[in-house]
């Protein structure tokens, strides 16, 4: 039997416990952002960064009208 790849090892070790991935479609400016964040938190990946920006939201506190400034700029 084929031994896993790396990137197969790495993906079965977080699905263990309890990593997804998923894609995001995201302005370039909030890529932009993501990276500023990453580089000045010292983390390795934008993954991280949004997990800390997660983390420190109280999710209470989140409202359509989060949502709907979203809609604004994309307009």
């Amino acid at each position: 039997m084929p031994k896993p790849s790396g990137n197969a090892e790495t993906r079965a070790r977080r699905r263990a416990v309890g990593m997804r991935s998923l894609e995001a479609v995201m302005h370039e400016n909030d890529i932009a952002l993501l990276d500023s964040l990453k580089a000045r938190m010292g983390v390795a990946s934008r993954s991280e960064v949004l997990r800390v920006l997660i983390a420190k939201t109280d999710p209470a506190t989140v409202t359509p009208a989060d949502a709907a400034v979203l809609a604004e700029h994309a307009a």
